[in-house]
């Protein structure tokens, strides 16, 4: 399990996925500009009361609560930007590392942006379901890991396990191995926690579960 971890960390900074990974994290900050934008919006649209301490008071919380709110955001952000570039990232690490395979198939391009919206916007509600949590220290990286490790463990297996089965196969697969592949998730969701890391989160996660996809389907 490390040891394909760390084969597909360094696989993000290869030739192949340089050029995803430069568009990614550029499209990336435009998207989490525009929330950034639509958030100070926001702030600047608080009603002004006429005394000041509670202006101020106000203020402070609309902020720190801005703060909060947008943490969890930056991985759905990077995940629906990157999820453009995720079967070219997974056809790559499949040529790459198994040429002796037969490869995948390609999901339809506009399938591929239906299931990255679907998964953001999933990723986004559960996260804003589970911010209250996030203010409690420890249990916030312990629920963030856990919750993050489900998601994200689901939906890169199922990206690249569709790409060689039908939804029962896959489906099927997947249960079998749901721990590793929630364990896997996990690794994934910690990566999406560290600062500058995070944007190689999805490149990562698609990799990585290419590698974990050809055992679990070879001992299945």
């Amino acid at each position: 399990m490390f040891q394909d971890a760390a084969h597909s960390f360094w696989q993000c900074f290869s030739p192949p996925f340089r050029r995803v990974l430069f568009i990614s994290v550029a499209l990336t900050l435009v998207v989490l500009a525009l929330l950034g934008a639509g958030l100070q919006w926001s702030l600047n649209a608080l009603p002004v009361f006429q005394t000041v301490w509670l202006n101020t008071i106000i203020e402070v919380i609309a902020r720190g609560f801005a703060v909060v709110v947008l943490i969890p955001l930056v991985h759905p952000a990077v995940s629906l930007v990157a999820g453009l570039f995720l079967e070219r990232i997974a056809a790559k690490t499949e040529e790459t590392d198994y040429p002796q395979d037969q490869p995948g198939t390609d999901q339809p391009f506009w399938s591929s942006i239906v299931v990255s919206i679907r998964f953001t916007l999933v990723l986004i509600g559960l996260n804003l379901l589970a911010l209250p949590f996030y203010f409690f220290p420890v249990i916030n990286v312990v629920l963030f890991w856990s919750l993050n490790g489900y998601l994200l463990g689901r939906e890169y297996f199922e990206l690249v396990a569709l790409r060689h089965m039908d939804y029962a196969a896959a489906n099927a697969l997947r249960r079998q191995f749901r721990f590793s592949i929630f364990m896997r998730g996990v690794v994934i969701a910690f990566l999406a926690t560290i600062p500058i890391l995070n944007f190689i989160a999805p490149l990562f996660g698609t990799a990585y579960m290419v590698h974990s996809f050809k055992r679990f389907a070879a001992n299945g």
